[in-house]
C-alpha cells in the first residue's frame, strides 16, 4: 500500500509545477469552471466571467449573512445535488454558518490538498511511510445524516470518506473518529493509542492534539511519546498557529527526529499547504476549484472593497482573503488576513481574523503582534499557554482603560507581576499605536492578566459554546462578550 502511495503521488508533479510557474493562468481557468457550476449559479445567479475585470465590476464582495437563505434552500432542491454542509462557527449575528461542500468539490479541493500533502511527506523523506503504520487523527464530527446531505466539521467529513481499505491505518475508528460526543471520543482515542506501538503520523488542531496526547502519555505511561511511537514521523496541524505550542508538542513527543508541517484546510476549502516543512509559509492552492482575489487589510478597515487579482499581491502586505469556488461561494469574504512571503510561486502566511482585534483605545492590536509578544515573553519565564483571549476594559471615571488578558496556563510563570510587566512592554515593542497609548500611564493602565485554571476552557465551551475539534477560543474581541463570561465563572 505505501508502495502504491508513493508512486501516485508522483502524479502531482506536472500541476505543482504548473502552479509555481504559471498560477495566474491557472487562477484564470479556476474562473472559467466557477462560472459553469450548477451550485454556484444557484446561490448567486448569472455570472459573468468573460473577464477578470468584468467579473469584478459585476459581482459586489459579499459575507455569509448574504447568502444564508439561498443555501438553506439548497438543502431542498433535488436537481443540484450537495452531498455535504460544512459546520463552521457562528456569524456575527450568532448563527453557526453551512457551507455547501458537494462531492465534486471534495475531489478537486479537499482531496487534491490531502494529495499534495502527501505529495510533500514522500518528497522530502524517503522513508516516510504513512501506510505501514497507524496515523492518528484528531478530527470533527458528524452531526446530521439526512436522505441527500450529511451536515458536519469538515475534518469529519473527509474522515467519514476515508475509503474503507485504507481504515485500518487509522486510529480511531472512523465511528468514533466523527463521533459528535467529544469527550467519549477523546477518550475511546486516547486508549485507543496509548495501546498502538507504531504510530507514523499525527493530526488535527493543536489544542485538541495537545490535550489528546497528555491522556495518552497518561494511559500507556511513557512521558515521552516518541518512546511508544519510535517511527513517529510528522504532525499535521493548522487552524491556529502553531508557534505557542511547539515547546509542549516537543516536551510530549520527546528528543525525536520529526516534521511539522502547517496546512489552511478551513470549512470553505483547503487553500494552501507548507510545500517546505523546513520553510515558513505555504504554497496557495490555485488549481483546486478557488479563485483567488485579495483587499488589503488596511483599505478594508476603512470600508474600500477594492479587491485585486493575484498578480498584483506584494510581499508583506496584510491582505484580506476574498473567494470563488465551485461549491457555490462567490467573491466570498473569507474572514482570514493573510500575507505573502514569496510570489514564485506564492506562499503565504496566516497573520489574523478580521474579528480578532482590540482597538477600544486606538491602539489597534492584532494577533500576531500579541503573538509575537507572547512568544518573547514566555521563552524569557519559561512558560507556555493552552489559551487566551484579549478584551478592552473601558475607562470609567475611577479608573483609565486597559486590556484585560485571560490565560489559561500549562506551565504557570513563577513571578505573575513580573511577567505582566514584561508582557505589556513586549507589546509595546510590537505596537507602535499601543505603545503610544500607555505612554507615562496618560491614556491606557498597563494589561491586566487574569489566570484561568487548567480546564476551565473546557467548561467555557460546555457552558456557552460546544466541545469539538471546530472549538477555539476567539483571542482578541473588541467587545466583553467572552471577557464578561470568563468573568462570571471565576467570581
Amino acid at each position: 500500500m505505501n508502495f502504491l502511495v508513493r508512486s501516485y503521488t508522483r502524479v502531482w508533479d506536472k500541476e505543482l509545477q504548473e502552479i509555481a510557474r504559471n498560477c495566474d493562468r491557472v487562477q484564470l481557468r479556476q474562473l472559467e469552471r466557477i462560472s459553469k457550476s450548477k451550485l454556484t449559479q444557484f446561490i448567486n445567479g448569472d455570472i459573468e466571467s468573460k473577464s477578470y475585470n468584468s467579473f469584478k465590476s459585476t459581482h459586489p464582495l459579499i459575507q455569509y449573512d448574504d447568502i444564508r437563505d439561498r443555501i438553506v434552500q439548497l438543502k431542498d432542491q433535488s436537481n443540484i445535488k450537495c452531498e455535504y454542509f460544512a459546520q463552521s462557527a457562528g456569524t456575527t449575528s450568532g448563527i453557526k454558518k453551512l457551507i455547501p461542500t458537494p462531492e465534486s468539490y471534495v475531489k478537486c479541493n479537499h482531496l487534491r490538498g490531502s494529495w499534495y500533502l502527501l505529495h510533500t511527506l514522500y518528497q522530502h523523506d524517503k522513508n516516510m511511510s504513512v501506510f505501514t503504520a497507524k496515523n492518528l487523527l484528531i478530527g470533527g464530527s458528524l452531526y446530521e445524516k439526512h436522505t441527500n446531505y450529511t451536515i458536519g466539521d469538515i475534518s469529519g467529513i473527509m474522515l467519514n470518506r476515508i475509503p474503507k481499505f485504507f481504515r485500518p491505518w487509522y486510529v480511531p475508528s472512523i465511528k468514533t473518529a466523527v463521533s459528535p460526543d467529544w469527550n467519549k471520543k477523546i477518550e475511546i482515542t486516547a486508549t485507543e493509542a496509548a495501546k498502538e506501538k507504531n504510530i507514523s503520523l499525527l493530526g488535527g488542531t493543536p489544542t485538541w492534539v495537545i490535550s489528546t496526547l497528555k491522556i495518552i502519555q497518561h494511559k500507556s505511561g511513557h512521558k515521552q511519546l516518541a518512546k511508544l511511537w519510535p517511527h513517529l514521523k510528522a504532525y499535521i496541524h493548522g487552524g491556529v498557529n502553531f508557534t505557542p505550542y511547539r515547546t509542549q508538542m516537543d516536551t510530549l513527543i520527546g528528543p525525536h527526529s520529526m516534521r511539522y508541517i502547517e496546512v489552511y484546510n478551513a470549512s470553505e476549502g483547503f487553500f494552501a499547504y507548507q510545500d517546505r516543512p523546513e520553510e515558513e509559509g505555504m504554497l496557495l492552492m490555485c488549481a483546486s476549484g478557488v479563485f483567488f482575489e485579495f483587499v488589503k487589510y488596511v483599505d478594508y478597515k476603512n470600508g474600500i472593497y477594492d479587491a485585486i487579482f493575484i498578480r498584483d499581491v506584494q510581499l508583506d502586505t496584510p491582505y484580506v482573503m476574498v473567494i470563488s469556488t465551485t461549491s457555490g461561494l462567490l467573491r466570498y469574504v473569507q474572514g482570514d488576513v493573510i500575507t505573502f512571503l514569496t510570489l514564485a510561486p506564492y506562499r503565504i502566511k496566516v497573520i489574523n481574523r478580521i474579528s480578532d482585534f482590540v482597538n477600544a483605545f486606538g491602539e489597534d492590536l492584532m494577533t500576531q503582534q500579541v503573538e509575537q509578544a507572547l512568544l518573547q515573553v514566555n521563552t524569557k519565564h519559561n512558560t507556555s499557554i493552552n489559551h487566551y483571549t484579549i478584551a478592552p476594559y473601558y475607562i470609567t471615571a475611577e479608573e483609565k482603560g486597559k486590556h484585560e488578558w485571560f490565560i489559561e496556563f500549562e506551565k504557570a510563570p513563577v513571578d505573575l507581576p513580573s511577567y505582566a510587566e514584561d508582557l505589556d512592554q513586549a507589546v509595546r515593542s510590537n505596537n507602535a499605536n499601543y505603545a503610544q497609548k500607555r505612554a507615562h500611564d496618560l491614556a491606557m493602565d498597563a494589561l491586566k492578566i487574569h489566570v484561568l485554571a487548567k480546564g476551565m476552557v473546557s467548561d467555557y465551551f460546555k457552558k456557552y459554546g460546544s466541545m469539538g475539534g471546530q472549538s477555539k477560543l476567539q483571542k482578541l474581541r473588541n467587545d466583553r462578550s467572552i471577557a464578561d463570561k470568563l468573568s462570571s465563572m471565576l467570581a
